[in-house]
């Protein structure tokens, strides 16, 4: 007579997943200025703004979103970043018998093998999950992103046109309309 058992192995893996998204675009810079004044007009708009130099390039930092601004040529990157430790577990449960069939190893073996994949098959559905939050992060800051770079660009832009005019001759009038976005200098060459 046969004496039946039943084998469970549980398996567990651990993975620290490191997620990212990143988008790249440019700041329409008008020329008004040399590009070196240029360059220095947006830098000191942004460090108003938070920004801090780091190698060369204006970064600002928050909530897992880098946004890095290089003054030089307006090349902009913005990247959210995710860090997170995946620990999966998986047991898996099969039966042998005493005088008949694979052995216990063999079983186990065989056990351990499928806990092991089916536990990988769930870890990469959590990386996927932790690179679509990066995503989502993303996007969700774009819009705020976008205006405060439109934003410093349009101020820089005032700034150079101020400068511009007070190069050319003696400014007699000036009026700004920040709502219309419309500046008026008059200067007396």
């Amino acid at each position: 007579m046969s004496r039946a058992y039943r084998i469970r192995v549980k398996e567990s893996i651990s993975h620290d997943v490191v997620a990212s998204d990143e988008i790249c675009s440019d700041l329409e810079i008008l020329e008004i200025l040399p590009a070196d004044q240029m360059s220095d007009l947006l830098k000191g708009e942004l460090q108003g703004r938070g920004y801090e130099e780091k190698e060369g390039k204006m970064v600002k930092e928050q909530n897992g979103i880098r946004i890095s601004v290089d003054t030089k040529s307006g090349e902009v990157s913005i990247k959210s970043e995710l860090k997170e430790t995946i620990t999966i577990e998986c047991e898996k449960e099969g039966y042998g018998y005493d005088d008949v069939g694979p052995s216990k190893q063999t079983i186990e073996k065989f056990l351990s093998d499928q806990a092991k994949a089916e536990a990988q098959r769930r870890a990469e559905k959590q990386k996927e999950h932790v690179q679509n939050e990066a995503a989502e992060k993303l996007e969700g800051v774009m819009g705020d992103v976008r205006k405060e770079l439109n934003d410093a660009v349009n101020s820089v832009t005032r700034e150079a046109l101020k400068r511009k005019a007070a190069s050319l001759g003696k400014i007699k009038e000036m009026s700004e309309d920040p709502e219309a976005g419309s500046l008026t200098i008059k200067v007396e060459v």
